[in-house]
């Protein structure tokens, strides 16, 4: 009986000591050294990690991340505060270091001529290779997966919940099956980015059913456009918003033309439009509300400046 119950206890131990190392973490700085040197050599980009604890269960977790590196004509730093590496875990029991994903709390890009901070960042990789032969670090990088973000925040704007199938290859992202969200309401689409110039050049598609434009109303939003880097100026594209049917805003435009129609209920229209030069210009298109024809072409600006001309005729029926 009592080599029964030492039996029992020496299984229960050893069940207790594997939950524990299951959820523990350890220290391990030999972890985080090795990813420095890996990183490097397959790179060139000095890595920086101050600490790094390791789980069997969660992965590989590196505090105070810092690089940073040049690409073509400029640089950029990145600071990591938390980065959960997702080893692939039998790679791991024979000794090789395979990332299948990685997910981090905050970060922070900071480039020549702006920065872009990125917040509940998740990557799952289904493909991942390096070039250590390419140009840059950046054109060397080859993977693909599927990428989800909290919020990724520009110098003005930010977009939230973000969700896209990911692709990088000789120093181009692009993200395909794009869901995301703003302050108007949701959009989806594509985005392509390219490294290879300084400020980055960026290239989009994107579509909002039910989108929300300030001062105008509701409606679906169809946009096709390109920049470079991270100021809203540098966009140039073409789109059209179909305005649903509803009632005007009471915003100072639309008094300046004629305050009976702030509130007035409003047949639905086509608009198209234009962003170039840090206004949008709209074509000559006819709004009917309170039994008037209201025809409407001009621009506003992102500074808020407005530039419009109006005419306001009764309806013929």
């Amino acid at each position: 009986m009592s080599g029964k119950k030492a039996l029992l206890a020496a299984l229960f131990a050893v069940v207790a000591l594997a939950a524990v190392a299951l959820v523990v973490s350890i220290d391990a700085p030999w972890l985080g050294r090795e990813v420095e040197q890996r990183f490097r050599s397959a790179t060139g980009i000095p890595l920086e990690v101050s600490r790094a604890r390791f789980w069997l269960l969660r992965g590989l977790l590196l505090e105070d991340v810092r690089a940073s590196s040049s690409f073509v004509a400029g640089s950029y730093e990145v600071h990591i505060p938390r980065m959960l590496i997702e080893p692939r875990r039998l790679a791991l029991l024979r000794g090789r270091l395979e990332v299948t994903g990685m997910k981090l709390e905050q970060a922070r890009v900071d480039f020549a001529r702006g920065s872009v901070s990125l917040e509940g960042l998740g990557l799952t990789l289904s493909h991942v290779d390096y070039d250590a032969r390419a140009l840059t670090p950046l054109h060397g990088l080859g993977s693909e997966g599927l990428l989800t973000m909290g919020r990724i925040a520009f110098e003005s704007w930010e977009l939230r919940d973000l969700a896209a199938r990911i692709a990088t290859e000789g120093g181009r992202f692009r993200l395909e099956g794009l869901k995301l969200a703003t302050d108007r309401g949701e959009l989806s689409g594509e985005l392509g980015l390219d490294f290879n110039s300084l400020p980055f050049r960026y290239r989009t598609s994107l579509l909002g059913r039910s989108f929300a434009v300030e001062g105008v109303g509701r409606g679906t939003l169809r946009f096709e456009g390109e920049g470079f880097g991270t100021k809203p100026r540098n966009l140039e594209g073409k789109g059209e918003f179909e305005l649903e049917r509803g009632r005007l805003p009471d915003a100072p435009w639309i008094r300046e033309i004629d305050s009976a129609l702030a509130g007035a209920e409003h047949a639905p229209v086509e608009i198209l439009f234009e962003v170039r030069n840090e206004r949008v210009y709209f074509e000559r298109f006819e709004l009917e509300a309170a039994e008037k024809v209201l025809a409407l072409e001009g621009s506003f600006g992102l500074d808020g400046s407005r530039d419009i001309r109006a005419t306001v005729n009764p309806r013929r029926d």
